[in-house]
């Protein structure tokens, strides 16, 4: 029976599974000393972690586990395979108590190739040697390297055989038959030629086949050119394998090197940034780091994060990967070179499997930052602002801006945008025809807009938490007026001049600050650019300014498109609706060719051309 701590306990994993990612990767169960007691891997790491909370797996050995578990972390790949190996690695770290029946004494394959050897080939290997040989791999799963080593047997025709049987055959093999081996037992290649293979094949578990396949390309095309139509067939077929393995070619090549990797996610002031170590060309481990409050640069925010990282006694290694090019980079390199006693390089990767470590490293960031930054935690930062700010009655989750639009006095309309919990809810966004038209009057427009809006709130429920206007004083006057005379106390401010939100992290410094009104008060207060109540205000003003501009130029496009087409006689209305629906604006028909619009509205030839005259001569 389970004690109220262990109730408690499991509840809150089983909370902390909903932000896992539903992607591959590793998970690390913890006890209460913050010791490793479990490693697994998963292809979809949030349905197999929430299993252990569930019910559990089957395995009788669960029940203990999950009596010790106190937390656990995961780490994203980007493969099964990359998760396959790094469990490895960490059972091997760690060596948890509960992963001893998975423990395994074999080492995973390796590909060899000795250069250096008079007839080079491609042996497997289960462990390394510094032997001045190079290797590759190791490959978690024996598909993966059956398929790499079927696409060099048929591309590259390599020797497979061992040194006692080359140095001992007197005529070629079937191999050499069926054109996988070019025979250099018998002497059928010169020793040039086939260290010109040996460097396709290299290229090839280098991931580079792309180089390879240019060169058999052109061989390809000099023996059809000199009519040896079955030798470019033979060069023909090997391309043919090397594109199609180059199509689904996506798994990241590590080499035996040691690296670490930067990767940065940000909302705002939020931040979050991920460590991946890279140890003998194999991932390692990550480091996950939370900041709340950052109002510098991302690229000051990486080099003082590296800076900090390898404070102390921490290793540094030769190669540091960062998502941005840093100005000090130089600066960083000394001074880690000088405190590692050796060089060190720290450059952003654009292309390639260090650009794919990267992609990597900002996965398991965005995943940290989900979980130590929900969208609930990330909101109530910005409701406590608000409220602070407006003096509001309570911490708003329903926030809406009103907004008008107009062209000198007509086609006035105006627009309610709703955001619930900083998220937009476009389900409930609304379009206001203006019922005073012909007079440009921006004041009647919200007192009216503002009126409907809570008029209608009143009787379906759902009136807003804090309602914000876009203008000054006299726009709120007119809101409050509106509310004042429905008898409601609903929260009302409005923005002065509200910039858009790529402005608002612009560096013009001689610019006023954004000004927010209050009710009944007529000096406003100045907003901190950097805050993220400022940021949240930049963003509400700018997706309902794009929403009532929409709608007001899609209902003035229209005014002005029928009244047009009303004064060309021969076109029906069904030509018309064709013709709307198709072209959405004047500008849009009036540039169209007159066989196309007479297609599209099903009309005369002569009666487009006579239309098109109208719409590109209005005045006349």
């Amino acid at each position: 029976m389970q004690s109220s701590a262990d109730t408690i306990r499991l509840e809150s994993l089983r909370r902390q599974v909903t932000l896992v990612a539903e992607l591959p990767g590793v998970y690390l169960m913890k006890d209460e000393h913050g010791e490793v007691i479990y490693v697994g891997k998963a292809k979809d790491l949030r349905a197999r972690v929430r299993t252990y909370f569930t019910g559990g797996d089957g395995r009788f050995q669960i029940g203990y586990l999950l009596s010790r578990v106190v937390s656990f972390e995961t780490i994203v790949t980007q493969t099964e395979e990359q998760a396959f190996l790094l469990e490895r690695d960490l059972i091997t770290k760690y060596k948890p108590r509960y992963n001893i029946r998975l423990k395994d004494d074999r080492a995973y394959l390796s590909l060899r190739v000795d250069e250096e050897a008079e007839w080079p080939r491609i042996e497997l290997v289960r462990k390394r040697s510094d032997d001045g040989a190079r290797y590759f791999g190791p490959y978690a799963f024996s598909s993966e390297l059956r398929n790499l080593l079927e696409v060099i047997k048929k591309v590259v025709p390599l020797r497979s055989c061992a040194d006692t049987v080359l140095y001992n055959r007197q005529r070629p093999c079937l191999e050499y038959q069926i054109k996988r081996c070019a025979a250099p037992c018998c002497g059928m290649v010169e020793r040039d030629e086939y260290r010109a293979l040996v460097k396709q094949a290299i290229g090839i578990l280098e991931g580079k086949t792309s180089a390879t396949i240019r060169e058999l390309s052109v061989k390809m095309e000099a023996a059809a050119t000199e009519l040896r139509f079955e030798e470019a067939a033979a060069w023909r077929d090997r391309v043919e394998v090397l594109q199609s393995y180059q199509a689904g070619y996506s798994l990241v090549s590590f080499r035996d090197e040691d690296r670490d990797v930067f990767g940065l996610v940000r909302e705002g002031s939020f931040a979050a940034l991920c460590v991946i170590h890279v140890r003998g060309g194999r991932l390692a481990e990550t480091k996950t780091f939370s900041l709340e409050d950052v109002g510098v640069s991302d690229e000051d925010l990486l080099e003082s994060g590296i800076q900090q990282f390898y404070e102390g006694s921490r290793e540094i290694p030769p190669e540091i990967l960062t998502p941005k090019e840093l100005e000090n980079a130089s600066l960083l390199e000394a001074g880690l070179g000088a405190k590692r006693g050796a060089k060190v390089t720290i450059h952003a990767p654009q292309r390639g499997s260090k650009a794919r470590l990267i992609s990597i490293a900002e996965l398991n960031a965005r995943h940290a930052f989900a979980g130590s930054y929900s969208g609930d935690t990330a909101w109530d930062a910005i409701a406590q602002g608000l409220s602070s700010l407006a003096r509001l009655s309570q911490l708003p989750r329903r926030v809406e801006c009103v907004d008008i639009s107009n062209f000198q006095g007509s086609e006035v309309v105006g627009a309610v945008v709703v955001f619930f919990d900083g998220v937009p809810d476009k389900s409930s966004y609304r379009k206001y025809n203006i019922s005073q038209q012909g007079k440009q009057d921006d004041f009647a427009a919200i007192y009216e807009v503002v009126y409907r809006r809570l008029k209608r709130g009143m009787e379906e429920g759902n009136l807003p938490d804090l309602l914000v206007i876009d203008g000054g004083a006299a726009q709120l006057a007119k809101a409050i007026e509106a509310k004042e005379e429905l008898r409601l106390s609903v929260d009302i401010i409005s923005l002065a001049k509200m910039r858009t939100e790529s402005a608002v992290t612009s560096t013009e410094v001689s610019r006023k600050p954004e000004r927010v009104y209050l009710p009944y008060s007529h000096d406003p207060i100045g907003l901190d650019e950097a805050a993220v109540v400022t940021r949240f205000l930049a963003r509400l003003r700018d997706e309902v300014h794009r929403f009532v501009i929409t709608f007001h130029r899609q209902k003035r496009s229209r005014r002005v498109f029928q009244s047009v087409m009303d004064t060309v006689s021969g076109v029906s209305p069904e030509h018309r609706n064709r013709l709307i629906r198709f072209y959405k604006s004047v500008d849009a028909i009036a540039q169209g060719d007159a066989e196309e619009v007479a297609k599209v509205g099903r009309m005369p030839l002569a009666l487009a051309k006579k239309l098109l005259d109208k719409l590109q001569k209005p005045e006349e």
